[in-house]
């Protein structure tokens, strides 16, 4: 694999000027790590066979083909997955033609994956997330147990993404309110109020385990080992340990083949919620989701919810009675 300081080296000025043409048009930190990251790994593949650098230039609609191919087939990538990276490298050649880097932009007509409609969330049942959370203190480092707790917690139970929490500062919290104010997608604030638990236990994280920060770090809630903001990838990490711990011991959960993942944590609140009769529009700001309709989904009926509707008495009706004449 070749090092993404190599890869900034040969594409160094067309990096630049996507970057900057990103945050030109106001493009939220959030989505230019995360096209930044696509068009680093979409760099990496193409240069991978020869280990020099190819122009942009000669990069040809098979190539995109072959790309998309290895996401799904040695990447796992899902649909939605491969769709993001080709809007990434839709929009980085959009860039480079518009500054005459390039005259051609091979993504522009390469069209998108079929993504499967009406796919139901995965979620934790409640007693699953008691198994979920029993095991933090066995997979974690003994001074990190409160730390993994409370980032697991306010997936699981306040619904914040993974950069929801990996950018959470300390001076987002509302000490009178009990609650924290997070910038979601598109640089949006939502403010939540947290389950009183949770808040103490955060609190209690933050004045007696946190580790002391870095310079530049000093605001950020959670904290890595080394004194730096912990990072998204590492969140993930904490939950996939979890996640490998629960399905050796609960086989029977089967949370493997449901792609139980930290954003199911978050799948979890939404569902549990609606469940419990709160109100969509509520459920859909707690979310920070802009269309009411993406919230819908959680709505969605179990089957142990179909059996307790069918859970009726009929007996009466299939009764034989001798005294009917036909």
């Amino acid at each position: 694999m070749i090092e993404k300081e190599r890869l900034l080296d040969w594409y160094n000025e067309e990096m630049m000027i996507f970057q900057t043409e990103m945050d030109n048009k106001d493009y939220s930190k959030f989505t230019i790590d995360n096209y930044v990251r696509d068009i680093f790994f979409f760099l990496e593949y193409i240069t991978r066979k020869k280990q020099e650098k190819v122009e942009l230039s000669e990069v040809k609609k098979i190539t995109l083909t072959l790309f998309m191919n290895e996401l799904k087939t040695k990447r796992g990538n899902s649909a939605a997955s491969r769709n993001r990276r080709l809007t990434a490298i839709r929009s980085f050649y959009k860039c480079l033609v518009d500054y005459e880097l390039v005259s051609n932009n091979p993504a522009s007509e390469y069209e998108s994956a079929k993504e499967q409609k009406g796919k139901l969330p995965s979620y934790l049942e409640k007693e699953e997330l008691r198994d979920f959370f029993a095991m933090v203190e066995k997979v974690s480092q003994k001074q990190h147990i409160k730390r993994n707790k409370v980032i697991l917690g306010l997936m699981a139970f306040a619904g914040l993404r993974v950069t929801e929490i990996h950018t959470l500062n300390i001076s987002s919290i509302h000490s009178l309110k009990k609650g924290i104010l997070v910038t979601g997608k598109g640089n949006k604030s939502r403010y939540i109020p947290l389950p009183a638990k949770l808040y103490e236990e955060m609190m209690e994280y933050i004045k007696e385990e946190r580790i002391f920060p870095m310079k530049g770090y000093e605001d950020a809630v959670f904290i890595s080992r080394r004194g730096k903001r912990i990072s998204r990838r590492r969140i993930q990490e904490i939950t996939e340990k979890i996640c490998e711990t629960v399905e050796e011991a609960f086989p029977d959960y089967n949370w493997k083949s449901k792609g139980i993942s930290s954003h199911k944590l978050r799948h979890t609140f939404a569902t549990h919620l609606v469940r419990d009769g709160r109100d969509i529009r509520t459920v859909q700001e707690l979310l920070g989701h802009s269309n009411l309709n993406t919230t819908q989904k959680y709505t969605h009926v179990s089957d142990a919810q179909k059996e307790k509707a069918m859970d009726m008495e009929v007996s009466d009706y299939f009764r034989n009675n001798d005294n009917n004449i036909m």
